[in-house]
């Protein structure tokens, strides 16, 4: 039996106590001393002087402290876990992991040893016993913030987001006054891509934390993703000023740049980058197939596919590691390549073969076809179609017909949508497929969702638009495996076995444009929605200026080429006419129009007087106002789809090129439909002299638009389209 202590020790202990709450630790480890000479079994005094040494930065003196109070209480947990603190300092961790360990099998439900175990094992890589540390820990804690953010963030990094979304989640529920909270959850919408979501969240955020990169840099992330980049340099260079040795900053920086058309400070911000991470593969990748979105002229044109050839050939070399190879393979796209005028067949090809080959090292299992036979399970045919634009979006538009329309009694439709927002055409998708899904786990998770299916066919509507889709399109996950034009461009991708166009479309070569097997289908290939209904009322009539003919161009800023300026130009001074174009975003509109500005200078116009920059219109406004042009002027490399539709459905004429790709042939091939051939121009004098003729005679026009009027049916029905797929994915794959 111990011996009380006596009262000397008491005073003593108090004594030591009170300097050790007022911070006077010199004072706190003398009394403790004394305590332990005069009563050397005190365990509670060994342990508060080891506290008090540990607090003055004497590790090892704490360290034998703390042994000595857990030899006279070897179950007490609190003592177990300072001293495990302690050799964890020190360096000792698996020593520091074996007492956290001693004190949690003392105490399980002491919360501060399962949450330090959790950090130990998280430190030391092992994910799993983290996670069901931190989770130990919530059974005694369920609301402790650090506990859920870091379990939750544990759980992200793996992929596995809809379990993280719990942990995350909650944390923000309880505690949505903080920073952390905020912040994190921000990142893991950033992953789900709910970028609407991620931007508030990071609002709130950089709010409560305002000297915070990460939440800055996930704001300015959410921006970018949703399609704002000029919004979301502010926020991102506020990023960089706070952390400017952190890499993932500056590129996230030089993408915004990029999108907003800043081509030479978005090289400015890849090269900080790939100076603090220089082996880092995604900034490697970005940066070296980045190309300008409004390239200043010729020249520069040819200097960005330079860049790109030097940069494929390079990555073709040394992808990186594999798998942060195949994770940039998730990330970066070259979608812009294909606005620059050229043939880009070799270039798509060599960036498919790079995907194609980061994705086999990646994923091996995912190499070999699949281990399954087309229809080997003896019911109806399964096809399966991914697309992350499968809501009001050209692509839906287009291709939605197909999901919708084939014959539910031979062919099982499974679909998955991996895109951000859901409307009322995500609805009816969902309400009319046999399998529906929108994943919000990991890149791996959906591969493994798709695989399990054991589809016969699967066809990816959009590759190009959507990188997840290009490396997802990489594995084998089907026996049968196809592209549609959801992006008019060969995948480049060797896992791909057909990719399905249109006759109408492609010229007498395409088969040389493609990698994969080509498959036209009649028409257009499918059968695109009409255009909605346009607003009653003149939208257009404050656009016209003294009576001249109002000409519209619907592209995309980025589609139309230096050298078009010069016919605009040309078009403008010698018809007279009023040019309306469309505002992209104020950084990609100011240098769009500038360069073309100074097109329109050389021929002596007044670029106020005879171009305006419109901002986006409601739908119906927008189709009121096509409606109401005199002409539309198409872009020549890369033609309109869902805008040239639009104006057709309306029943305005579009002049438009021939192009040498399906990419500029969309329009050409709608006119061809409509038995208007003599609005395809062969050539850029060709389509001046055009659009300058039917700006002068207005009876020219009526004309057109009333065969227009008469005949656009035909763009949008085709009873040959549905017969023609379905009878091309049963004879495809059970040939496979």
């Amino acid at each position: 039996m111990s011996t009380p202590p006596n009262r000397q020790v008491l005073e003593l202990f108090a004594k030591a106590r009170a300097y050790h709450r007022s911070g006077q630790f010199g004072q706190a480890e003398s009394h403790y001393l004394r305590v332990t000479k005069l009563d050397a079994s005190n365990a509670e005094a060994w342990h508060l002087l080891g506290v008090a040494v540990y607090q003055m930065g004497k590790v090892d003196k704490a360290i034998s402290h703390y042994r000595r109070a857990v030899e006279l209480r070897p179950r007490a947990a609190e003592m177990l876990n300072n001293l495990a603190l302690a050799l964890r300092a020190k360096g000792d961790l698996a020593a520091a992991a074996d007492y956290f360990a001693q004190a949690l099998r003392a105490r399980p439900e002491y919360v501060p040893a399962a949450y330090n175990l959790a950090l130990l094992r998280e430190q030391a890589g092992d994910a799993a016993a983290a996670e069901q540390a931190y989770r130990q820990a919530l059974v005694g804690e369920p609301d402790a913030l650090n506990t859920l953010t870091n379990l939750g963030n544990l759980l992200r990094k793996q992929g596995r987001l809809d379990e993280a979304e719990r942990f995350l989640l909650r944390a923000q529920q309880c505690h949505g006054k903080d920073a952390t909270a905020n912040g994190n959850l921000a990142l893991l919408r950033l992953d789900q891509a709910r970028h609407a979501q991620a931007r508030e969240l990071a609002e709130a955020a950089t709010r409560l934390q305002p000297q915070a990169a990460p939440w800055w840099e996930a704001l300015g992330t959410a921006l970018r993703l949703a399609q704002d980049a000029d919004a979301a340099v502010a926020p991102l260079q506020r990023a960089a000023s706070l952390a400017p040795d952190v890499a993932a900053i500056h590129l996230q920086l030089a993408l915004a740049k990029q999108e907003s058309g800043n081509a030479d400070a978005a090289q400015q911000s890849f090269a900080q980058a790939l100076a603090l991470a220089p082996q880092w593969e995604r900034a490697r990748w970005e940066a070296a197939l980045s190309v300008p979105a409004i390239p200043a002229d010729d020249a520069a044109v040819a200097t960005a596919l330079a860049h790109f050839d030097s940069g494929i050939a390079a990555l073709l070399r040394d992808p990186g590691r594999p798998e942060a190879a195949f994770e940039a393979a998730q990330c970066v796209g070259i979608f812009g390549l294909h606005y620059l005028p050229g043939d880009h067949t070799a270039r798509q090809r060599r960036f498919g073969e790079l995907i194609t080959t980061v994705a086999a090292q990646a994923r091996p299992h995912y190499a070999q076809p699949p281990g399954w036979r087309a229809l080997a399970h003896g019911g109806r045919l399964r096809v399966g179609f991914v697309s992350a634009y499968l809501h009001q979006h050209v692509v839906e538009r287009y291709f939605g017909g197909w999901i919708l329309g084939l014959d539910p009694a031979r062919f099982e439709r499974h679909v998955w949508y991996t895109g951000a927002s859901a409307d009322a055409r995500t609805a009816a998708l969902r309400a009319a497929v046999d399998h529906y899904a929108e994943p919000e786990g990991s890149f791996d998770e959906l591969a493994a969702a798709l695989h399990s299916a054991q589809l016969d066919v699967v066809i990816y509507l959009d590759v190009g638009l959507d990188p997840r889709q290009q490396a997802l399109a990489a594995l084998r996950l089907a026996p049968l495996q196809c592209a549609a034009y959801g992006h008019p461009v060969s995948t480049g991708l060797a896992t791909i076995d057909y990719f399905l166009s249109a006759q109408a479309l492609e010229p007498a070569d395409a088969a040389a444009h493609y990698s994969e097997s080509l498959l036209s289908l009649p028409g257009l290939g499918c059968e695109p929605r009409p255009p909605a209904a346009a607003a009653a009322f003149d939208v257009a009539a404050e656009l016209r200026a003294d009576g001249r003919p109002l000409l519209l161009c619907l592209q995309n800023l980025i589609k139309l080429p230096p050298a078009f300026d010069d016919v605009l130009a040309r078009v403008l001074v010698q018809s007279g006419a009023r040019l309306v174009m469309f505002n992209r975003g104020h950084g990609i509109t100011a240098r769009y129009r500038a360069r073309l500005v100074t097109a329109l200078r050389l021929y002596g116009l007044d670029p106020d007087d005879c171009l305006h920059m419109e901002d986006a219109r409601p739908y119906a406004q927008f189709l009121a106002l096509v409606r109401q042009a005199d002409l539309i002027l198409d872009s020549p490399g890369f033609s309109g789809g869902g805008t040239s539709l639009d104006a057709l459905g309306m029943g305005t004429p579009v002049l438009t090129f021939d192009g040498f790709f399906a990419r500029g042939r969309q329009t050409a091939a709608m006119l061809r439909m409509l038995d208007l051939p003599q609005l395809v121009a062969s050539s850029d004098d060709d389509y001046v002299a055009k659009a300058v003729a039917l700006c002068a005679d207005p009876a020219a026009r009526q004309k057109l638009r009333t065969q227009i009027e008469q005949c656009n049916a035909g763009l949008f029905h085709n009873a040959d389209v549905l017969p023609a797929l379905e009878n091309f994915l049963y004879t495809a794959a059970t040939s496979t």
